[in-house]
């Protein structure tokens, strides 16, 4: 995607809007824009440059996945004047958090936007477009659009789900749907998806980055994994595994913004740097310590790694140094004297001048080969404690990991013999380590009601004031006062 050209998206004229973003968003007559597939296309792109956005993957995603977990924590010395991330950090957020409102109304605007692109490339006649590229383009927003809500519903519980584009002010006060709706409505576009969309290995370099076949396969696996369906997991991750994606040598070419979109790449957020019409990442700068200067830039140095997840890493783990760092005083004399563990997320790095704090060439990896090996290794365990793949899968990518020959025994292998609740919780650490600062961690430890326990061990303060309720964000306020038929969750 990367390297196609992009058509300039004010030609949607996509304007955010109140109220989960269901006002229209435009002004735009569908009836005279759609009448190519470079049209069709920009309606598209579109849909994909919300999730760009810093409220879903280019900030907010890591402020509640890694923040708000035992992986991250503003502590020991280090604070931010940012509120939002705060109470997420400590378990303090509420109806009126800002950040809480933020990611509901960016999903539920980019939700419409897929819409906008499903009704009305639906309409488009074979003259203005090719059954083919209607197919796909359409695949991908049903695609765009089922990831959109799956997020939704692991953060929120069960969503209003809205499958119309929203045209007029009227009529907007909605009700939630069902979790099992939701979960309903979610596979449905997806398996839409895998039937329309093309395999990876049949795409023109122009269109590395945008959803393909295996993408949506891979994320039904992950969707069967969270619901607990671990028979479809299994069938979903079996046929991903046919179609030619395999693990990098180096865990560390996954993060190479040379290497991105490539053979262990299933589905990532792209970004570049220093174009107008496609959003850069903000993660090397986010990420980068305040007292780090590159190319005449520091960072942010949000997300400070805590002890816990530093000392998760067993001695030969060569993941350890490409997702953290621990920063020596010796060398770098002017970090503050009031940080009393230095340690900062390593592993999304652009070093080119032409990068900025605020834009950086880093892709965000959403389901990576290595994802799909773990994720069927969960499942065979919880079907058939003691099953001989799921520990071959579990020792391939921790092998991939210690820098090890994947196809080979190695002394670092987990062996066999482990119960059932053992050998989930070392998939879960596994988990941790591989897929660190990755958007994953949260949803791992509440799909597996571990998040309480996890946090508990990395710092009790913040562990015992998580109550039932915060395994859910609440509605925000300001849909609540919007939207009269909104129920609040549980708890808030």
């Amino acid at each position: 995607m990367k390297k196609m050209i992009y058509v300039i998206l004010i030609l949607i004229a996509f304007v955010s809007c109140v109220d989960m973003d269901l006002a229209p968003e435009s002004n735009l007559n569908p009836e005279t824009f759609f009448q190519s597939t470079a049209d069709a296309d920009a309606a598209v792109i579109g849909v994909y440059a919300g999730f760009q956005h810093n409220d879903i993957y280019n900030q907010f995603s890591e402020v509640l996945q890694s923040q708000g977990t035992d992986d991250a924590e503003w502590g020991e010395g280090r604070s931010t004047q940012n509120l939002d991330k705060n109470a997420l950090d400590k378990f303090q957020f509420n109806e009126s958090t800002n950040l809480v409102y933020a990611v509901w109304n960016r999903h539920y605007s980019t939700i419409n936007r897929a819409n906008f692109t499903i009704e009305n490339v639906q309409k488009m006649s074979l003259e203005m477009i090719s059954e083919s590229s209607q197919k796909r383009i359409i695949g991908e927003a049903k695609f765009l659009r089922g990831l959109a809500y799956f997020n939704l519903v692991r953060i929120y519980g069960g969503v209003p789900l809205i499958l119309k584009e929203t045209v007029s002010l009227e009529g907007l006060d909605v009700s939630r749907n069902t979790l099992e709706e939701c979960y309903t409505q979610i596979i449905n576009d997806l398996s839409d998806a895998e039937t329309s969309l093309p395999d990876k290995k049949d795409i023109p370099a122009d269109y590395l980055g945008r959803a393909t076949k295996g993408a949506a396969k891979g994320l039904l696996a992950k969707v069967y994994l969270t619901q607990k369906n671990y028979q479809k997991v299994i069938e979903k991750t079996e046929e991903v595994m046919s179609m030619g994606y395999s693990l990098w040598n180096n865990y560390a070419d996954n993060f190479d913004v040379e290497k991105e979109n490539g053979k262990e790449s299933i589905f990532e957020i792209q970004y570049k740097r220093n174009t107008p019409t496609v959003s850069g990442s903000y993660y090397s700068g986010y990420f980068r310590p305040p007292f780090l200067k590159i190319n005449g830039w520091t960072g942010y140095g949000d997300n400070p790694v805590t002890k816990d997840h530093y000392d998760c890493y067993e001695t030969g783990d060569l993941r350890k140094n490409v997702n953290i760092k621990l920063y020596n005083r010796s060398e770098y004399t002017n970090i503050p004297a009031s940080i009393i563990f230095p340690c900062y997320v390593n592993k999304y790095q652009d070093l080119s001048v032409d990068a900025s704090v605020g834009s950086s060439e880093n892709n965000y990896p959403i389901i990576r080969y290595s994802d799909i090996l773990l994720m069927r290794a969960e499942a065979l365990n919880a079907i058939n404690p003691g099953d001989k793949e799921a520990y071959n899968l579990l020792n391939t990518v921790r092998r991939r990991g210690f820098g090890k020959d994947m196809n080979e025994t190695s002394e670092i292998d987990i062996p066999f013999g482990l119960t059932k609740d053992v050998f989930l919780d070392v998939i879960l650490l596994e988990r941790r380590k591989e897929f660190a600062f990755e958007g994953q961690r949260r949803f791992d430890l509440l799909r597996t009601n571990k998040l309480k326990e996890a946090m508990m061990k990395q710092n009790p303060t913040i562990g015992s004031v998580i109550e039932e309720k915060h395994y859910l964000l609440p509605i925000p306020i300001t849909e609540l006062d919007a939207n009269k038929l909104m129920e609040q969750n549980p708890g808030w």
